[in-house]
């Protein structure tokens, strides 16, 4: 029996690899002949090894073969352009001069979701499908019918080429949950918008090619996160989803965001109610609503300049103490929570200024940062809490926390740096953020 499981492992991992050969070659046959479209000569082999990849669970029942298959995948698809002379099969894989690293992306997502899975057919297949025909359809249709663009950080993206991302997510995740597995129709159709609304923000967001990994990860997730919950919590969470999505969409002109941080927010945003609830909710959204009127008015009319660095940059934070908290069921880390946002957007506010002699005016400029950013978030806080001895101290300790990493992000700006748009800014505001609410678990500590 060994034997003959071994010898049907490798025979489908040759069955794959023939196949990816096979289409490699056949596309750069078509693409020389007839020239058409880039987008659609990759699509051509995105869904065909999709398609293929769909068969994993009955084919391999080990996760080692699809490991392998992976990594191999992954390492030949990234070796194309080195041996461009030999074979010309790169051409296949051409993303009109962008830097992609999609061919990479695919296989080692498809491993992961299938090692995560346990080779659990919906666990596994529903992430693949999206992968395979949503990410294909939105390419092809944005290429032929995209008059409706939104920025993004390598480019643009168009609302009609996500609409499409939609319908076939939502298609892909309901039909199959109807059809071959025991879930009610209601739970189905649920759980079918809230795949297909989600799986449109990541795609919305990727840059890159990351959306080769985006996808099916956050699809496994969601999946792994709302199957088995009631209807009736699935229509909530329904419900919230478009609600956040209307509110940043309809925000968008109030902020300095461009198309696909917008997105970005509205993800993060959803993801911290799924997590966290309400109250966990609020702070990101309230940072989102109102991080505009911190700043100097000249800087109001950036529409459009902060990219989605920006959102991973205020969202990382919470992230980490949002998942904390569920892993331990604390929910007192909220107090942390709420500083990292409020640290940033503290630093947003003193973003503009530079590390010069700190003199009175300046002083005052990062006094009055921290002064509005613990208004802000901690008067929310304080209500949600109630208003209490214990919160009223916890908010009073507060701003000495929050203005640690704001006068440290001051001291380290260089003169020579764009301090409202670099790369290196969003970083190192993530990082003295994290030490701000760092320090606040002094305060859970010691007071009781």
């Amino acid at each position: 029996m060994l034997t003959w499981t071994l010898s049907n492992h490798w025979i489908g991992m040759g069955f794959v690899i023939a196949t990816l050969t096979l289409m490699l070659q056949l596309l750069s046959m078509f693409k020389s002949r007839f020239n058409p479209h880039p987008e659609i000569v990759r699509k051509a082999l995105h869904v065909v090894m999709g398609t293929v990849t769909l068969t994993f669970p009955w084919i391999f029942r080990e996760t080692w073969p699809v490991a392998v298959l992976a990594i191999a995948s992954a390492t030949m698809l990234s070796s194309l352009g080195l041996l461009s002379k030999i074979v010309p099969w790169n051409s296949v894989l051409e993303v009109n001069g962008r830097r992609s690293y999609g061919q990479i992306c695919f296989p080692l997502a498809v491993g992961i979701v299938f090692v995560f899975s346990k080779g659990d057919p919906l666990l596994y297949c529903i992430p693949v499908l999206v992968l395979t025909l949503a990410d294909a359809m939105s390419a092809l249709i944005g290429v032929r019918y995209g008059s409706h663009h939104y920025a993004t950080v390598d480019g643009e993206k168009s609302t009609e080429g996500s609409l499409a991302f939609f319908i076939v997510a939502f298609l892909g995740t309901h039909i199959p949950l109807l059809l071959f597995f025991e879930t009610g129709r209601l739970e189905a159709l649920c759980l079918g918008l809230i795949m297909g609304i989600l799986g449109t923000l990541f795609e919305g967001i990727a840059w890159r090619g990351f959306d080769n990994m985006l996808i099916p990860l956050g699809a496994f997730f969601v999946l792994q996160s709302h199957l088995g919950l009631p209807a009736g919590e699935l229509i909530g969470r329904v419900s919230m989803l478009l609600l956040l999505l209307a509110f940043t969409v309809l925000w968008r002109k109030k902020t300095t965001l461009n198309g696909s941080a917008i997105l970005g927010a509205a993800l993060f945003s959803y993801f911290s109610f799924a997590v966290g609830g309400i109250a966990w909710m609020a702070m990101p959204l309230i940072v989102f609503a109102g991080y505009r009127c911190l700043m100097p008015r000249r800087f109001w009319a950036l529409e459009g300049a902060h990219s989605i660095y920006g959102v991973i940059s205020v969202a990382s934070t919470g992230v980490l103490w949002l998942l904390w908290a569920n892993h331990q069921n604390a929910p007192d880390l909220i107090y942390p929570y709420t500083i990292a946002f409020a640290a940033h957007a503290s630093i947003i506010t003193i973003a503009h200024v530079r590390a010069r002699t700190l003199n009175a005016p300046r002083l005052l400029v990062l006094l009055a940062g921290i002064a509005k950013s613990w208004l802000l978030l901690f008067l929310p806080l304080t209500a949600i809490e109630g208003f209490s001895l214990q919160s009223l101290t916890m908010a009073a300790v507060a701003p000495m926390c929050i203005g640690v990493p704001t006068i440290a992000f001051y001291l380290t700006q260089r003169e020579n740096e764009a301090p409202l748009t670099s790369g290196n800014r969003w970083l190192r505001q993530a990082g003295l953020a994290i030490c701000g609410s760092l320090l606040g678990l002094i305060p859970v500590a010691l007071i009781p």
